[in-house]
């Protein structure tokens, strides 16, 4: 089974269509790359990867002339949210989990639960959708059970890759970048952007109106930096297929639970994902029961909901 997020076998790394959100271990060097070998002798490893020459290193130059070009268009309004909660992933499938508990910290949802001494807080070793630690630590969770997960806590639109039309994707990244009351986190393929790796979650954190380009907050900084990449890329970076689920990838638009959007965002041409979704298209599932998951925190919901199989 493969899922979005996920960690696999060594032969599994090179060109394959389900490498993990960050791998260990690399069987032969990637002949364009700038990485030196490990030494004889060590263990194999690495520390962070080259971002390919089309995406633009939030840190550069460049990346910080875009960023402030962003910020005074208006296209970053809730970036100051997101980078005073970022959490780089604490496992290398936990960028699902990670994303989400960036985004809840950033609209100061309170979980209800105590996450250390007597603070409430978001992490992601709390978040565990249906699947167990050890599971989630191999396979890190699909599309669905990111829904599932994240609706327990807020308001969620979910749009696959393939039913949200590419204008409607820019109206979305425009509309969030506008506000800090709503994000958006993509689920999309590292491999369609010439990255390694492939199924990976990441909030957006700007828009670059005069070039089209759009703020990843990676959330494997480990192994990438955040990035600014062309907005048409990115929206062809949702469609490839997910082999467990045989669905596109796709984003989700994350608020508070009391929060007023804007009815487009609704449209009918959004096609939204159809996982127990209410007449207005917000997900409306069930809250998770108070007596379950004592010490983490969980959709609390049946097999059913978080199955990664649609109907």
């Amino acid at each position: 089974m493969v899922s979005l997020c996920k960690k696999s076998s060594p032969e599994k790394e090179q060109g394959s269509h389900n490498t993990p959100c960050s791998e260990s271990i690399i069987l032969a060097p990637n002949p364009q790359s700038t990485e030196q070998p490990p030494a004889p002798g060590t263990t194999t490893s690495f520390y962070r990867r080259e971002l390919p020459s089309e995406l633009v290193s939030f840190t550069s130059a460049e990346g910080r002339k875009l960023f402030k070009e962003a910020l005074n268009a208006g296209f970053a309004e809730g970036y100051f949210n997101l980078a005073g909660n970022f959490t780089v992933q604490s496992e290398p499938a936990y960028c699902g989990p990670s994303s989400l508990a960036m985004v809840l910290n950033a609209l100061e949802v309170d979980p209800g639960r105590t996450w250390k001494g007597v603070w409430r807080w978001y992490s992601d070793e709390l978040l565990e959708s249906c699947r167990t630690e050890s599971e989630l630590k191999a396979s890190g969770i699909t599309f669905d059970q990111f829904l599932c997960l994240s609706s327990s806590y807020a308001q969620v639109i979910a749009k696959r890759g393939a039913a949200a039309t590419r204008e409607e994707f820019l109206r979305d990244i425009k509309y969030v970048t506008q506000r800090d009351d709503v994000f958006m986190v993509l689920s999309f393929s590292r491999q369609a952007l010439g990255q390694t790796g492939d199924g990976h979650f990441s909030p957006i954190g700007a828009y670059h109106p005069a070039t089209n380009k759009a703020l990843v907050l990676d959330s494997a900084r480990y192994k990438y930096p955040s990035w600014f990449g062309d907005v048409d890329k990115l929206y062809d970076s949702l469609q490839p297929v997910d082999i467990e689920t045989s669905l596109p990838r796709g984003y989700f638009l994350i608020s508070r639970k009391d929060t007023r959007l804007d009815p487009t965002l609704l449209a009918t041409d959004s096609h939204l994902d159809q996982l127990s979704v209410s007449d207005i298209g917000i997900v409306d599932l069930p809250e998770r029961p108070l007596d379950v998951f004592p010490t983490k925190l969980s959709c609390g919901k049946s097999k059913t909901c978080c199955s990664s199989k649609q109907k």
